[in-house]
């Protein structure tokens, strides 16, 4: 590594943004490590452009550890967590409503969503929304097949899942109505069911018992059972946010849980006025976090720079007459001048290597 790592401007304006940051670090690095070198050279009784001695009684301010382990960058941001997907369910039915769920509890397939006279409005998993009345002798569709793949699901069997509403699903509809405490018709009317594409969790009730359930009338507003964290990340810092990548959820108990990146937004300006770029990190174990409901967290997003390196504290290193660097092994009350080869830096640790160097040496820092 030379002395001058500036880039020329037609170089930095050709490097990528991530190759240009890497740059800019190394450059802060450099400043960092002339500054407080030149510092640590007057402590120790040196001079920045004289090379130190071999070996010397002089014994700096503090002493840190050369630790051998990977160099990681990380960065961390604080989101709420939150509910995907939101939405309304309307309802399709005649009658007067007679329940309603409570808030921030969970519906899954075939459990009740609300009542309409006393009778369940029952929610089932599909992408299709339920258009039409099922009843013998209807057309074959899509919407039969989503309504038996449920049953099937549900443990109703004994018929062919297709789209044809046959006599065997006939009766396999009598037998979930009847366990449901629904009259065993065969026949489902046209908003019984409620096809979502996943399980719900209550986001509020818009509609209270005794009030009138019309078609169209607003009844619950969901959202997607499983939770997120949403996060803004620094601009600067985008490469750490990969769609896919990992990611460690800081609880306010001091806990832990595991997390993905499952999206990543356009840049923008956040309230602050900074360039952020928003961040989704779906949860690995959605019921750690059921207890911090409407409250933040912290998001360590983290990279590997160098695995299982040799590392000091930036502030160890010392500028070497002709360029390069240099660390002082402390050895007891004797002090020798190592010059060392850096690499990664990252979280105020540089890479090094160079005669003699081990982990647990124990090298010369500025007292801070």
């Amino acid at each position: 590594m030379t002395a001058d790592l500036r880039p020329s401007d037609e170089a930095t304006a050709a490097a990528s943004p991530r190759t240009r940051r890497r740059v800019l670090i190394a450059v802060a690095a450099v400043v960092a490590v002339a500054a407080v070198g030149a510092g640590a050279f007057l402590l120790y009784g040196g001079s920045s452009n004289a090379p130190a001695p071999a070996a010397t009684t002089r014994l700096p301010p503090a002493t840190e550890q050369v630790v051998r382990g990977d160099l990681v960058e990380a960065v961390r941001a604080i989101g709420p967590v939150r509910f995907s997907g939101s939405r309304t369910i309307k309802n399709q039915m005649k009658g007067i409503v007679t329940w309603t769920p409570a808030v921030n509890g969970t519906v899954d397939r075939s459990g009740k969503l609300y009542a309409v006279d006393d009778k369940p409005v029952v929610l089932l998993l599909g992408d299709l929304p339920a258009w039409r009345a099922f009843e013998p002798g209807m057309d074959d569709g899509r919407d039969v097949l989503a309504l038996e793949e449920n049953l099937a699901a549900l443990g109703y069997t004994d018929f062919t899942v297709d789209e044809e509403f046959s006599e065997k699903t006939v009766a396999a509809v009598k037998r979930w109505q009847k366990n449901l405490g629904l009259p065993a018709t065969g026949k489902i009317e046209l908003g019984r069911v409620v096809f979502l594409s996943a399980p719900v969790r209550v986001g509020r009730v818009l509609a209270r018992p005794g009030d009138a359930a019309e078609p169209g009338a607003e009844v619950l507003r969901t959202s997607g059972a499983n939770q997120h964290v949403a996060i803004e990340v620094p601009l600067a810092e985008q490469d750490l946010a990969v769609k896919g990548a990992k990611a460690t959820v800081i609880l306010p108990d001091g806990g832990t849980t595991g997390g993905t990146i499952a999206s990543v937004g356009a840049s923008r300006l956040n309230k602050e006025n900074r360039s952020v770029v928003p961040v989704t990190v779906r949860l690995t174990d959605p019921e750690d976090v059921e207890k911090v409901q409407n409250t933040e967290v912290i998001v360590e997003l983290k990279r590997v720079e160098a695995k299982d390196v040799l590392s000091v504290p930036v502030t160890a290193l010392l500028p070497r007459e002709g360029g390069g660097y240099a660390v002082q092994v402390v050895e007891g009350t004797k002090v020798r001048s190592v010059p060392v080869t850096t690499g990664a830096f990252a979280d105020g640790r540089a890479e090094v290597d160079g005669p003699g160097l081990a982990e647990g040496t124990r090298v010369g820092v500025p007292k801070l």
